[in-house]
């Protein structure tokens, strides 16, 4: 069953679709609705980008196969084992009018919206995914016995002829005196996010073992939870930040202002994410 639907709201104004996850009617291909038809643009892409909110992103070719069919092709098999997608489950996708199909899962016994990657893959946590964004300061300390694949981005605002200085910066942040950092992307590795033991040392933070990431879309699209990783000489990791990288679409030139949030001397439980533009 399939349904669109266009809403009064400006998170609401693109066309959306419901899918039913069926195993035995699914193939490696994805037939679109012809409700949405009207909604492609006059000239087909080759190619869109399938995008979930978990932030794992897909590339598949959209086909004409009849007067009002159109098809995802080679692909879905993909989508179906890297989200593990089980029988009954729901899946909602958003066109974004030109080439950008993004999803969320609805999850078959509580009808919940899945946030993040799925408990069956948890074990995959051990190890990141070449897929993922490092974001990373200029500490010296990281063991790299542990950590041998990860390649410094130091945000250098001395030499940026825009910086950002901390006046600016704060404007960002829910509470001017929580702890923040800001960030630049690593065009060369890509892993997880370095939180900087000099921010950690100067207000004493402490870490659980996962904690809450809000970034620009969590309004849209909700929050996500990601595993800690402490390293033995101390530092701090946020894994599979990837995520929050591509889900946001964020570019070389931006900005990461990140800001820890914590109850008393409680463990950091929130990592709130802004995005500048650069």
């Amino acid at each position: 069953m399939t349904t669109m639907k266009r809403g009064e709201s400006s998170d609401d104004c693109l066309p959306k679709f419901f899918k039913v996850y069926l195993p035995g009617e699914s193939g490696d291909d994805l037939e679109l609705p012809a409700s949405l038809n009207s909604y492609l643009p006059k000239h087909l892409p080759r190619t869109v980008t399938v995008s979930c909110i978990s932030g794992k992103n897909w590339t598949l070719a959209l086909r004409k196969c009849s007067v009002d069919k159109y098809v995802l092709v080679n692909g879905w098999k993909r989508i179906v084992k890297d989200e593990c997608l089980t029988g009954g489950e729901f899946i909602e996708f958003e066109f974004d009018g030109f080439k950008c199909f993004n999803f969320c899962i609805y999850e078959g016994d509580t009808m919940c919206k899945r946030l993040g990657r799925n408990s069956v893959d948890s074990e995959e946590i051990k190890e990141e995914s070449d897929d993922d964004v490092i974001v990373i300061d200029s500490d010296d300390d990281v063991d790299y016995d542990i950590a041998d694949d990860i390649e410094y981005v130091e945000d250098d605002d001395d030499d940026d002829d825009e910086a950002v200085d901390d006046d600016d910066v704060r404007q960002y942040l829910d509470d001017c005196n929580n702890p923040f950092f800001t960030m630049k992307l690593n065009p060369k590795k890509k892993s997880q996010l370095h939180i900087p033991s000099q921010v950690i040392r100067d207000y004493g933070l402490n870490f659980s073992e996962s904690i809450t990431v809000v970034d620009p879309l969590a309004k849209k699209f909700g929050t996500l939870e990601n595993a800690i990783k402490i390293q033995v000489n101390g530092s701090v990791f946020v894994k599979k930040f990837g995520s929050v990288i591509r889900r946001n679409n964020v570019k070389l030139t931006d900005k990461l202002v990140c800001e820890l949030k914590k109850t008393g001397n409680s463990p950091v439980h929130t990592i709130k994410v802004s995005i500048i533009n650069g």
